[in-house]
């Protein structure tokens, strides 16, 4: 076994050497060969197997330090710097693909320099992209930063070389940025100026100063550096990327946060420009409907000034009625019917008033009353319906010189009484508006949900919209009786307004709109019903889209179904629409007891854009 194990080698050794040397005989192809060198090939063949033999075992017995150390001690010490120098920068390459951190990189780069260069000094400037300048590394305190404009390095980024600083004053092809270029370099104290640059985008820029044994750097030298710029150059750039991405990564939540509250604000405009553009309106028919009675205040007031005024004056005239107790009665009897509430009567056509007052005038005159003052006292008589006291005033007429004076006074008093009830039916409207208006609005009510009527909101809101609404729309009301339902008030309003508004848009302001209200099992449906022409089917999807509108210009800015949608949607209800020529009908659905919304303020903004 012994043997073996020490000859098997040899005798695969010698087994390798014929089966190559055989291959090559068939190789050379014998029958091209003569017979003296055929024999000559088979002759040699043994003996060189076993030169083979005795140089392997002369190298395992007596040079038994042979290895490839020794191979590589004989080679120069020029091949040995060069490999040792390709070893570590092959290390060097390893440990930058291992490095993310930008800094890191610098800092490996500033160690692998001495072990190809001996500089005296050496310094990055690294773009900082926070700071918008280059950064010395390391950083020390009093140290100046480059910012981008700079023009020696706009300048560079455009020539990717290593520049000795001298060359700046000896080359005449740099007379452009000369100056600038040395300033750059006494600032830095540099003499050899490794720009690194990719895609003409300079990432920093490695600054060495004079070498140590005060010599020039040699072409070598320089050699070793392009090698250490261009693996330096990629290492940056894959640093400088990924510490952008994790900076991008960190903040990318705070910026769509950001980003959302920006495009939320930006909606709530909008939203908020689509609810001015509708009270705008609503503010100019309310103004109108409250001008109204207040002009009728304003009137009545000045005519109860004129009345009092000449009750004042006349005063003496009450107590001549005063003493004469006949006349007096008569007075009073007339003048309690005048100023009585009473239900009015229907009205006399025409031709009736006419043959009414003409009966009354011939009455005075038989009872010697002037012809041209019994006509006015009729038309007073028929207007204030008294018809039925007409004889007491008869009997005040018929006091001679006194006549006129009953009279004006009997007006004046109707005057009076008529003015003081058209005050009070103008403040009664007034506080019907306002009444509405602080409903609609629920200026005294929290954003929360609460127990509503929505019949009460939809009929405030028709108060609001009275003023658009009185001149040639008819409105029908359809409203059966339903519980309470729990929801915002202030926002159902505004759906009840938008519907309402695009109803009486789509009739054009002449039609009819109808109004019905009703309830099913946990259901509540209010449905706005128009005559209009219809929605075009081909659009009737787009209807909900924001900005999307069919309106003339001015009319409405494509947000108001939207929002309507939006309203809708936050109570947990559902909005449809059937459209035919001549019927649309917009319904809405809204359960009685909603599950509780979120407390988002913007919830119902976000979802409505």
């Amino acid at each position: 076994m012994k043997i073996i194990r020490k000859f098997g080698p040899i005798v695969g050794l010698v087994l390798a050497a014929f089966l190559l040397q055989s291959a090559l005989i068939i190789a050379l192809d014998f029958s091209s060969l003569d017979s003296n060198r055929t024999t000559a090939l088979l002759i040699s063949l043994p003996f060189t197997t076993l030169g083979a033999v005795f140089v392997w075992i002369w190298f395992n017995e007596f040079s038994t330090n042979w290895n490839l150390s020794s191979a590589l001690s004989k080679l120069n010490i020029k091949d040995q710097e060069y490999v040792k120098y390709l070893s570590s920068l092959d290390k060097f390459k390893s440990d930058l693909i291992a490095t993310n951190i930008t800094e890191s990189v610098c800092d490996k780069i500033l160690k692998f320099l001495p072990s190809i260069i001996d500089a005296s000094r050496s310094k990055i400037y690294l773009w900082k992209e926070d700071l918008g300048k280059f950064s010395p590394y390391p950083n020390q305190e009093g140290e100046d930063h480059f910012y981008i404009f700079d023009p020696f390095l706009l300048w560079i980024t455009e020539h990717d070389k290593i520049f000795y600083s001298e060359e700046f004053i000896e080359n005449t092809k740099f007379l452009q940025i000369k100056e600038h270029a040395l300033a750059f370099s006494a600032k830095t104290k540099a003499e050899l100026l490794v720009p690194f640059i990719l895609n003409k985008s300079l990432l920093g820029m490695l600054v060495l100063g004079p070498k140590s044994d005060g010599r020039r750097y040699t072409s070598s030298e320089l050699e070793k550096l392009n090698e250490m710029r261009s693996v330096s150059v990629m290492s940056l750039s894959n640093s400088i990327f990924y510490e952008r991405l994790i900076e991008l990564t960190e903040t990318l939540e705070e910026k769509v946060r950001h980003r959302t509250q920006e495009l939320e604000s930006a909606q709530s405009q909008l939203i908020m420009s689509e609810k001015m553009a509708s009270l705008g309106t609503m503010v100019a028919g309310i103004a109108h409907e409250i001008n109204t009675p207040a002009g009728v205040i304003n009137g009545s007031a000045d005519n109860l000034e004129s009345n009092m005024n000449y009750i004042v004056k006349n005063v003496f005239e009450i107590v001549k009625f005063a003493r004469n107790k006949k006349l007096r009665k008569s007075f009073e009897v007339a003048l309690l019917h005048i100023l009585r509430d009473r239900k009015k009567n229907q009205p006399m056509e025409s031709k009736d008033k006419f043959r009414v007052k003409k009966e009354v005038r011939e009455e005075m005159i038989q009872i010697g009353v002037d012809p041209s003052f019994a006509g006015e006292v009729a038309s007073f008589i028929i207007e204030n319906d008294i018809m039925e006291v007409r004889k007491y005033i008869y009997e005040v007429l018929v006091q001679g010189e006194s006549a006129r004076s009953g009279y004006e006074m009997l007006k004046h008093a109707s005057n009076t009484n008529r003015n003081i009830k058209n005050i009070k039916y103008s403040i009664r409207n007034i506080v019907r508006i306002v009444k509405a208006l602080k409903y609609y609005s629920h200026l005294d009510q929290s954003k929360s949900f609460t127990n509503a009527d929505l019949i009460e909101g939809i009929e405030n809101t028709l108060v609001i919209m009275n003023n658009q609404l009185k001149y040639g729309v008819e409105v029908k009301k359809n409203f059966s009786p339903i519980p309470k339902v729990v929801c915002n008030p202030d926002e159902l309003n505004q759906v009840w307004t938008n519907l309402i508004q695009n109803a009486n848009q789509a009739i054009r302001g002449q039609g009819v709109i109808e109004l019905s209200v009703y309830s099913s099992g946990g259901t509540v449906t209010i449905e706005v019903q128009d005559d209009g022409p219809g929605i075009n089917p081909a659009i009737k999807d787009r209807i909900w889209d924001p900005f999307f509108t069919t309106k003339d210009q001015g009319e409405g800015s494509g947000l108001g179904l939207g929002i309507v949608k939006g309203i809708v949607e936050k109570h947990k209800g559902k909005i449809t629409v059937d459209s035919s020529p001549g019927r649309t009908v917009f319904k809405v659905e809204l359960p009685l007891r909603p599950p509780q919304p979120s407390n988002d303020p913007n919830a119902m903004e976000r979802s409505a854009v």
